[in-house]
């Protein structure tokens, strides 16, 4: 698995397949909050940066999942 590394973390990453949007690159929900601030804007122009190379964020426990269901769940979320 991938890593990106934000401010003095490394987060995992994966590239998934989604049939809408082709290939996309995924990460965690702790990496997206702290990219952002408490008014939805961003901490840094680094994590603007780091947030416009990821196109959507999951659980840490999701990112885990195999392919297809990780490509699953990402689309369904897309269409909630």
């Amino acid at each position: 698995m991938d890593t990106i590394k934000f401010e003095t973390k490394t987060f995992k990453i994966r590239e998934i397949d989604l049939p809408k949007f082709g290939n996309v690159v995924i990460s965690t929900t702790t990496l997206n909050q702290l990219l952002m601030n408490d008014d939805g804007g961003y901490t840094s122009n680094e994590a603007e940066m780091v947030d416009e190379q990821i196109f959507y964020f999951v659980d840490e426990n999701e990112l885990e999942y195999e392919q297809g269901k990780l490509i699953k769940l990402v689309s369904r979320q897309l269409h909630d």
